[in-house]
């Protein structure tokens, strides 16, 4: 047996001065030498031989049935006929495990290379005779089944007790995964849901501060005050739901409103301003005498009197 010397490291006490810290240090470990898996080796000079054929039948193929669909891109489209049944040969080793669902892949392959190879043949009549459309048409065929050949030395046969256990287990992991994107599609509504009402309460917010009045030049008594705020109420939807992120808070009527009031009704500036603030005491005094004189210029502009 051969052996090989590998260098590894290991942590050592060093001290120095009285002070100990744990070091590298390296070692040699003699290994026994692997022999060459000769049946590995073997299958990977199969297989690259096999994908060597592959790619002459392609060519083949390609130009056979891009002469038939006259040339140009036609090319393109007779790569077509041979990489799909290539492309088909990835999902059968996927499914090595499932014959169920290997079988599928494995019978589109044979009936794309069939395709294939009749597109080549009917060429070959049409450009010299049965003898080259059969020719040329056994080329995709033939790498088809060299194909099929290898897929059956690597494939992976199981017993029914282990066939049931490998299904049990995958059914197990899809489960997962369904449960997963479940869950990521609910909680991507539950959030469009919660965004939903966080703009419908702020929207609501918003239209309680507003006048509901048909117009600023229209005389506003102060009983009007408590039927709208009770109007406002009855109107507005309730939101307290399950899934709803916070409470709606009750609005009061906003300064401009209650400063209309005051106006309309016949105070004076500092009549309507000591007014507010009785009713409002954390108002500002300066944000009312503001809303104030800008109410009075907007009824005055509006011509009331």
């Amino acid at each position: 047996m051969k052996f090989l010397e590998e260098v590894r490291t290991r942590l050592v006490d060093r001290t120095i001065d009285g002070t100990t810290h744990q070091v590298s240090e390296p070692y040699t470990v003699r290994m026994p030498k692997l022999p060459r898996d000769k049946d590995q080796m073997a299958l990977i000079a199969v297989s690259g031989l096999v994908l060597a054929l592959t790619l002459v039948a392609i060519i083949w193929s390609t130009h056979s049935i891009g002469t038939l669909l006259g040339g140009g891109v036609g090319y393109a489209a007779g790569v077509v006929f041979d990489v799909a049944w290539l492309a088909v040969l990835l999902l059968e080793w996927m499914a090595r495990f499932d014959p169920k669902k290997r079988e599928f892949p494995r019978n589109v392959g044979w009936g794309l290379a069939l395709v294939a190879a009749g597109a080549i043949f009917l060429e070959g009549m049409l450009a010299g005779g049965w003898q080259m459309a059969a020719v040329g048409a056994a080329v995709s065929v033939v790498a088809k089944i060299l194909w099929w050949a290898v897929f059956k030395h690597i494939d992976k046969d199981l017993s029914p007790a282990d066939s049931q256990w490998v299904a049990a287990e995958m059914s197990k992991a899809n489960a997962k995964l369904a449960i997963a994107g479940v869950r990521r599609q609910a909680a991507k509504a539950e959030v469009a849901a919660r965004l939903e009402l966080l703009a419908a309460e702020r929207d609501l917010n918003e239209i309680a501060g507003l006048d509901h009045s048909t117009g600023a030049h229209e005389v506003i008594r102060a009983e009007q005050v408590g039927e709208h705020d009770q109007a406002s109420r009855r109107r507005e939807p309730e939101l307290n739901r399950a899934n709803t992120v916070h409470e709606p808070a009750e609005q009061a009527p906003s300064l401009a409103h209650l400063a209309r009031v005051e106006l309309t009704a016949g105070a004076s500036n500092p009549d309507a301003v000591e007014a507010i603030l009785q009713r409002v005491p954390t108002a500002k005094p300066a944000s009312v005498e503001a809303t104030v004189r800008r109410e009075r210029n907007r009824l005055d502009s509006a011509g009331y009197r």
